[in-house]
């Protein structure tokens, strides 16, 4: 009865270290990975951005780590979110840099349009102007009036970019005279229009 007793009490005690064993690794799990959700709900927006890629990974590590932290395998999650800090901190890092190497290749875009856009401009307004309202060989005047609809519309994109750009718009105004540009650039080719 002694010995039934004590193997009892031996058992209880080890059920009991193992659970305070699997708590105290339950804080410290929870906390690491915590800390690391928040860092990439901080900073996920710039990786996503830049590093498509990147971010998915990221994304697929952390989730991983929630699946343990649900399993109660708290062993690695520790290390593991740790390591996912660390992947963040990369990746924020990489991603700035993209952006870096993005402005630089959108700033020489830029420049290339502010030279190119006003004579495509000149020559798109003679065509008009040249037509007198009346609608070029082969084209109706429905799809004239939407022709020169487009095109002002695009002129005015255009327009309105060149008259905003600050540093704080310059992605989003290039992307927007981009676009303009191309617009513009279909409509001359559509009438075989060249630039001077």
């Amino acid at each position: 009865m002694f010995m039934q007793s004590r193997t009892i009490r031996a058992t209880a005690l080890a059920a009991l270290l193992g659970l305070a064993a699997c708590a105290s690794q339950k804080e410290p799990a929870e906390a690491a990975l915590a800390a690391a959700e928040a860092k990439f709900k901080e900073t996920g927006a710039e990786i996503q951005k830049y590093l498509p890629e990147r971010y998915a990974e990221v994304e697929a590590t952390l989730a991983g780590l929630r699946d343990a932290v649900a399993k109660q395998d708290y062993g690695d999650v520790v290390a593991g979110a740790t390591a996912a800090q660390d992947d963040i901190k990369r990746a924020v890092a990489d991603a700035r840099i993209k952006r870096a190497q993005n402005l630089l290749a959108m700033e020489a875009e830029w420049n290339d349009m502010v030279k190119s856009m006003p004579a495509m401009i000149a020559a798109m307004d003679k065509k008009i102007s040249a037509q007198r309202g009346r609608p070029p060989q082969g084209m109706t005047a429905d799809a004239w009036k939407q022709t020169i609809a487009d095109y002002d519309a695009a002129r005015d994109a255009w327009s309105k970019a060149a008259a905003e750009m600050t540093s704080q718009t310059f992605e989003a105004t290039v992307l927007t005279a981009r676009d303009a540009k191309a617009k513009i650039a279909a409509i001359m080719d559509s009438l075989a229009v060249k630039a001077s």
